[in-house]
């Protein structure tokens, strides 16, 4: 008869093949146990359908599959979301995308989140202000997503589908956006599990900058004077970004580094 698996058996495998913090993530989601469970009973045995799902979950990250994919979830500013294969992964730097709003944002405020993908932007926005939040997707299976966050979190947010402003009207205090934004052929795509990630929601075109480019350019006929657009960009694409962002006629603009000190974030205040 085989003998049982115990939690610090599971554990202990998965530290082989991935980083602790890694591991301890992927463990205690496959085995449908709290983090603190793994050191608190370590000795406890786990049922073969766990020990199982474990074993296939592993073989999956190994194999470079993002792990919010596996388990179909994913905190971002601290909200626990839902997370489908073919959407967008929520980024850590992407909370810069939060930071910066937040002091743009009161209870009178309108704000646009185009692009949402799992609505992680409008949905940490929402949980945080009482603002009027409008979140839009270009595919349905995101819209679909977002709602589904919003209806499991309490959050109020109103999603539709629009390809960036085509089905949008009336002004906004406040747009954010997280855009694809990585060059059509960098060959980052093909690492770091982007590749099981949807194109549509990484790629910016031949420069990386085509959406970019024109939620800048369109952004201004939406928003009230005195309101903000508010963008993630690549990297290495600050410089790009802020003379975009004073070619459509913003002012005090200003790029914002992410937790990493890399400049991520662009925000103008239209006249």
């Amino acid at each position: 008869m085989r003998q049982a698996k115990t939690i610090k058996d599971c554990l202990f495998v998965a530290r082989r093949v991935l980083p602790n913090p890694e591991a301890e993530v992927l463990t205690a989601s496959a085995l449908g146990v709290d983090r603190s469970t793994l050191y608190a009973f370590p000795e406890y045995c786990v049922s073969n359908k766990a020990a199982q799902r474990h074993k296939d979950w592993l073989a999956r990250r190994v194999n470079g599959e993002p792990l919010a994919y596996i388990s179909g979830e994913k905190e971002f500013w601290g909200l626990n979301l839902v997370i489908y294969p073919k959407v967008l992964v929520p980024r850590p730097e992407t909370e810069t995308v939060v930071e910066c709003a937040l002091p743009l944002t009161d209870s009178d405020s309108k704000v646009l989140d185009l692009g949402t993908g799992s609505g992680a932007i409008a949905l940490a926005l929402a949980n945080e202000t009482k603002a009027n939040i409008t979140a839009v997707d270009i595919r349905t299976e995101c819209v679909d997503l977002c709602r589904l966050n919003a209806d499991r979190l309490g959050l109020n947010v109103t999603v539709s589908l629009s390809d960036w402003f085509s089905n949008i009207s009336g002004s906004f205090d406040l747009i954010v956006s997280n855009p694809p934004y990585i060059a059509v052929h960098d060959p980052h795509l093909k690492n770091d599990g982007l590749a099981f990630e949807p194109d549509i929601a990484l790629c910016g075109g031949k420069d990386g900058l085509e959406a970019i480019r024109t939620i800048i350019t369109e952004a201004p006929s939406y928003l009230r004077s005195g309101g903000n657009l508010l963008i993630e960009h690549g990297h290495d694409q600050s410089r790009q970004v802020a003379s975009l962002f004073e070619e459509s006629g913003f002012t005090e603009i200003r790029n914002t580094p992410d937790i990493a000190g890399t400049l991520r974030v662009c925000t103008g205040t239209k006249p």
